[in-house]
């Protein structure tokens, strides 16, 4: 009777909805308790609405590690880069410029050889001959600089020398200067002379200034052996220079001593390189090797455009040069006749001190070659 009387009381217990739930709840904390411990597994059988107790089976099993499920490979996609065998450069085709990375390389419908699993070489992409580009033609060699075949075989200027250089053409000039080239008779070697002296009272206390270049006339126009600067009887301002080109060695004399120079081709002398341009014509040639007996140097010559100058021979076109010697050297302008095969008819030297001296033509004669 008492047995029946519990367990109808515990039946009721049971039958009751909170009941159930906190049952529930109880088994499912035990169940989480052993799984965090790691030893237990449990298995639930599936539940349906109507079933009102809960079965629950303990399996002992040994942990297994969970497993890693690999993620499915992504389909390639429809241009993929491919990698082909290396193919060899054709040197007349042009080279494709760098592509985006981001964009596939598409190559063209060629035949392919298999792709290789050896180590990676870059492709290169073939050019349809119909597209080339023209090949570049090579340039042409400079030709060869030829000199003036009709250059004078006589030329005689004479100068007025002034110190003022604004003063009129018809003024009194205080010096003068007489310059005479010379082709002699067997046509391949030359002489130069120039001769400036003081007039009037002046010529008493201003020495002359010689000057005098002898050598040949080569296929590159003037070439010195010799060269002469004398002003006056003064040793202090004489020097020379000798030119040896087939060892290529420059001399040099004066009263201090001498000494040799290593001669760079087609180098001129003070008084010859005014003459050089009759034979090659000026911008043809901006630098050039010169000497004054003293020294070699390398000179760069400007341009300063064409000039009529006025002269007692009447107005003359002429091309105006320039150059400044280097550390501070004296300046030397030329303005070279356009009618006279370049023949100076203008010279200007600024000293280092500020000195000017300029020699303006006041007569010309010249001698054509007989053909």
């Amino acid at each position: 009777m008492w047995n029946s009387a519990i367990l109808m009381r515990s039946k009721r217990i049971w039958q009751n909805p909170s009941y159930q739930r906190l049952a529930i709840a109880l088994v499912l904390s035990l169940l989480l308790h052993l799984f965090l411990i790691g030893k237990f597994y449990f298995e639930f059988p599936d539940l349906t609405e109507n079933r009102q107790l809960i079965e629950a089976q303990l399996v002992l099993r040994k942990p297994e590690l969970p497993k890693i499920q690999l993620q499915p490979t992504l389909p390639k996609p429809a241009f993929a880069p491919v990698k082909a065998q290396p193919v060899v450069k054709n040197t007349d085709a042009v080279e494709p410029e760098p592509h985006t990375p981001d964009v596939p390389v598409l190559l063209a419908p060629t035949e392919l050889s298999p792709p290789q699993p050896t180590e990676t070489v870059e492709t290169i992409n073939q050019v349809n001959p119909s597209d080339e580009e023209p090949a570049v033609e090579s340039m042409p060699e400079e030709p060869s600089i030829t000199i003036n075949p009709n250059a004078y075989q006589y030329v005689e200027t004479t100068f007025d020398v002034r110190t003022d250089i604004e003063a009129s053409v018809d003024s009194n000039a205080p010096g003068k200067a007489k310059i005479v080239y010379e082709l002699l008779p067997n046509g391949e070697e030359y002489q130069l002379k120039s001769l400036m002296e003081a007039k009037g009272l002046a010529a008493l206390v201003i020495p002359d200034l010689l000057q005098t270049s002898q050598g040949f006339l080569s296929s590159t126009g003037l070439q010195p052996k010799h060269y002469l600067y004398q002003f006056g009887n003064n040793k202090n301002k004489t020097f020379s220079a000798d030119f040896d080109w087939e060892q290529k060695q420059l001399n040099l004399h004066s009263e201090k001593g001498d000494h040799e120079l290593a001669l760079v081709d087609d180098t001129q002398d003070l008084l010859s390189f005014m003459y050089q341009f009759m034979f090659v014509p000026p911008l043809r040639n901006m630098q050039l090797s010169i000497t004054n007996g003293k020294k070699l140097g390398i000179y760069d010559y400007s341009f300063e455009g064409e000039e009529t100058i006025a002269t007692n021979m009447g107005n003359l076109l002429t091309i105006h040069l320039w150059r400044v010697g280097d550390k501070g050297d004296e300046k030397t302008e030329l303005w070279l006749a356009l009618d006279y095969q370049y023949v100076p008819v203008k010279i200007r030297k600024t000293e280092k001190d500020g000195r000017v001296y300029e020699m303006l033509i006041t007569s010309l004669k010249t001698e054509k070659p007989v053909n």
